[in-house]
């Protein structure tokens, strides 16, 4: 650690901001925010379980409609109970065969292959990781070539097989011609890039616990997934039923079907008549939306925790020798522990912000489809973007300082005045780069799994490498049509004799290729937080004046002389400073 870090009793006074990880000065942080988020989850929680308790089954909603009709002397049909029971007993006997029924059998029946692809998948991640820490250069010019090849093949394809394509084929290859000038213009961001993952890999290397802490973080999300979505469903079927006019329902203010008002055959909506239709109790609707805000909220804040956790533990790789005495013990245990504790508030803060731009992205990706809402539209996006990477840079720097959300956010903006641009641009690389490179070994590993398990089918089976890949690309999707497939699927396609074909292949290229995309994503996100978590230090580094011997990396992947560069920027700072 510099010693001039240690000068004065608050290193931060002043908006400084050292070449330091702070790790004995950390107070607690935007205790406020963290009071009204810790009530907001416990309403959350309370107005979830209290809509729950009040969920009724398809018998008793019958007998509520009853009630409103007989109330209301509504003309509508009443439902016969005990038939509403009989029929709700065998959906819930359905659905529960239907469940039972699920198995991987139509994948592959033998377990001990099934097992074998699942740790392949594993090791796929693996090599993955190993290539991009050894090889980082390489991985990274060679994924962004094979883009530009990808674009340029498909404009060769229409150019030379399919009929009347020679304008889709020049667009083609115009753009990988457009693409090649982009790589050749950013070189430097693209070396840039390089160096950071090169410097995320080796931090990974040395503190391989953070994965551990990023995969509870993760469980951790899947937990309020569910416990949100199971709160939201229960809430929407927890109705009740009311009498309404029928000149409402005429006149479009309520959208019902005459199945749903269970209207006699052969009659329809009169003005003069009131009808009971169902609609949402106050407590299920205030459920729902509580469900939805503090999913977003509580999603973005553990996605803040995640980051904090990632930028301290590269702090530590990053300005402490490994002989250094003052180098904290278990780096990922106090950094886990400094973000559950005193920076919780922070984080709060910082997952309402990605909260909200999340959202503002939603709202705007829906709107006008004219030529000019377009435009509005992509400016917008791009905004949004700007804001989100400039709030991932401020995730860093609570990270690594402990402060708060406001101190983080003057003093990032300090340091980003000049740099936000190569960072923005650098980040934007990278995923590129780390989420081409995983797509395509995941997608090759489908096919290796496919080969594995009845390489027969290939001849007669290959658009099924389309389907492949759709749903290696959302994992999540993949995993459940292949499971659903292989339940109800498997022996149902037959060739042009009629005799059936095994899908078992493609399944298992998709099951296993979607799993190994799963895990490659997991550690691109990882790998992604340390790498602005680099490109942070860096910055700081240069912004301060001073030589770390990890930002040296950097330069050397960019060709340039870290001396010579720090010299320009602090001479032409200085010179900015005297006019």
């Amino acid at each position: 650690m510099p010693s001039g870090a240690r000068a004065g009793s608050d290193p931060y006074d002043g908006d400084a901001l050292p070449p330091r990880v702070e790790a004995k000065h950390r107070p607690c942080r935007d205790i406020c925010c963290l009071v009204f988020f810790l009530l907001a989850v416990a309403a959350n929680i309370a107005i979830g379980a209290m809509s729950l308790t009040m969920v009724k089954d398809a018998p008793a909603l019958a007998e509520d409609f009853n009630s409103c009709v007989s109330r209301s002397g509504s003309p509508q049909n009443q439902f016969d109970v005990n038939e509403v029971r009989r029929g709700d007993a065998q959906a819930r006997a359905d659905l529960q065969a239907a469940a039972a029924s699920l198995s991987l059998d139509g994948i592959s029946s033998h377990p001990g292959l099934l097992a074998g692809l699942g740790a392949a998948a594993v090791a796929v991640a693996a090599v993955w990781v190993f290539l991009l820490y050894r090889f980082t250069k390489c991985m990274v010019w060679t994924t962004l070539l094979f883009s530009v090849f990808l674009v340029a093949a498909v404009g060769a394809y229409f150019l030379a097989v399919v009929p009347n394509g020679l304008e889709v084929g020049l667009i083609y290859l115009a753009l990988a011609a457009l693409q090649l000038a982009f790589l050749l213009c950013l070189r430097q961001n693209i070396n840039m890039a390089a160096g950071l993952i090169s410097l995320a890999m080796r931090a990974l290397r040395d503190f391989p616990s953070l994965i551990l802490a990023a995969i509870a973080i993760n469980v951790f999300v899947l937990l309020v997934y569910v416990a949100e979505l199971v709160m939201a469903l229960g809430a929407a079927a927890n109705v009740e039923f009311g009498a309404v006019s029928g000149q409402s329902l005429l006149d479009g203010r309520r959208y019902v079907t005459s199945t749903v008002l269970n209207l006699p055959s052969g009659t329809s909506v009169q003005r003069g008549e009131d009808y009971c239709v169902s609609q949402l109790t106050t407590l299920a609707m205030a459920t729902v939306v509580m469900s939805v805000v503090m999913l977003f909220w509580v999603t973005a804040t553990l996605e803040a925790i995640r980051m904090a956790i990632a930028s301290t533990v590269f702090g530590v790789f990053y300005y402490y020798a490994p002989d250094d005495p003052d180098k904290p013990g278990c780096p990922v245990c106090s950094a886990t522990t400094w973000a559950f504790s005193v920076q919780l508030g922070t984080h709060v803060v910082s997952g309402m912000v990605l909260a909200i731009i999340d959202a503002l992205r939603r709202m705007a990706r829906q709107g006008s489809t004219s030529c000019i809402g377009a435009i509005i539209r992509c400016i917008v996006l791009m905004l949004l973007s700007c804001f989100e990477q400039l709030t991932r840079f401020l995730v860093v720097v609570t990270g690594l300082t402990g402060l708060s959300f406001w101190d983080s956010a003057k003093r990032t903006m300090m340091v980003m005045r000049e740099a936000f641009f190569d960072g923005y641009i650098t980040s934007a690389i990278t995923v590129r780069i780390l989420r081409l490179s995983g797509f395509v070994f995941a997608m090759v590993f489908s096919i290796v799994a496919w080969a594995g398990v009845d390489p027969d089918t290939f001849g007669q089976l290959w658009p099924a490498i389309l389907v492949i890949m759709v749903g290696i690309y959302s994992p999540i999707f993949g995993i459940v049509l292949a499971v659903l497939a292989s339940s109800y699927l498997d022996g149902m396609i037959a060739d042009d004799q009629g005799r059936p074909i095994s899908i078992s292949g493609p399944l298992a290229g998709l099951f296993f290729g979607s799993v190994a995309h799963a895990i490659l994503l997991f550690m691109e996100q990882l790998i992604l937080d340390l790498v602005d978590s680099a490109f942070v230090c860096f910055a700081i580094d240069t912004f301060n004046g001073i030589i770390s011997p990890r930002g040296e990396v950097v330069h050397r992947f960019m060709g340039a002389n870290f001396g010579d560069q720090l010299a320009c920027e602090v001479g032409a700072r200085e010179q900015g400073v005297r006019k």
